[in-house]
């Protein structure tokens, strides 16, 4: 795995629509939605094929990569390769890197949740007694059971994601071309994607509105966990397919 070729964001798009003509015949696409890398692909979608997708809803991600989100995502990486147990990749098992995941998953805790996700005690609604409860209960063994390489292959995809590839660097030409009715939405709390770079990519962004996703949690609230985020998304999604195109 270690072997394992740099993919992109582009390259995750190109096998999904071919998944989607050659083997389902497919060539239209009422909507295309997707969360966080998810979002960066439904740009992707939106510029790559901007005549096939009628509608688009992407949720907290961007279609251009933040220098924020660069070195917060080196500093991912680094807490893996740092481990001596990496071995340049060629450990034998995520159990041999625990300790590398166990500093991943430190770090996404204070990014990955708000301040307010702290400051509040929301993880008490989770039913654990103690932020390191918390810790110790939910987040770590999310990431301790991941493959490293694998997380290291997501991370190098993420800090590239760029549908200004498209166009030479210029981000308005690419998304210039986007065709469908598009939802832009952000979660108010988000440390990664926060509100701001939503807005500025829709100002570029034709055919496109925001909404935005009230939630205590952050960037991890798409994890679904709190009643009211699925609500919300259902809302705004029901909104976009009820418009014509």
């Amino acid at each position: 795995m270690s072997r394992f070729p740099h993919v992109r964001i582009g390259d995750d798009v190109r096998a999904q629509e071919q998944l989607l003509s050659e083997h389902c015949g497919i060539e239209t696409l009422q909507l295309v939605v997707g969360g966080s890398m998810g979002a960066q692909q439904t740009y992707e979608w939106m510029v790559r094929f901007p005549g096939r997708v009628k509608r688009a809803a992407p949720i907290a991600g961007t279609a251009q990569n933040t220098p924020h989100d660069f070195l917060f995502t080196k500093a991912l990486v680094e807490a893996i390769t740092s481990d001596p147990g990496f071995k340049d990749g060629e450990y034998s098992s995520n159990a041999d890197v625990v300790d590398g995941l166990k500093r991943h998953a430190g770090i996404w805790a204070v990014m990955g949740f708000s301040t307010e996700f702290w400051k509040q005690e929301v993880w008490r609604a989770l039913e654990f007694d103690s932020k390191e409860a918390f810790m110790e209960g939910f987040l770590e063994p999310y990431f301790t059971a991941m493959d490293p390489n694998d997380l290291l292959c997501m991370a190098w995809k993420w800090q590239r994601g760029d549908v200004a590839r498209h166009t030479g660097g210029d981000l308005a030409e690419a998304l210039g071309r986007n065709e469908a009715v598009t939802r832009i939405v952000p979660i108010n709390e988000d440390m990664f994607f926060p509100v701001r770079d939503h807005e500025y990519e829709l100002e570029l962004t034709p055919h496109a509105t925001i909404r935005v996703i009230d939630d205590l949690l952050g960037h991890l609230a798409l994890f679904g966990v709190a009643p009211t985020y699925i609500g919300q998304v259902d809302r705004y999604l029901q909104e976009l397919l009820g418009e014509d195109v």
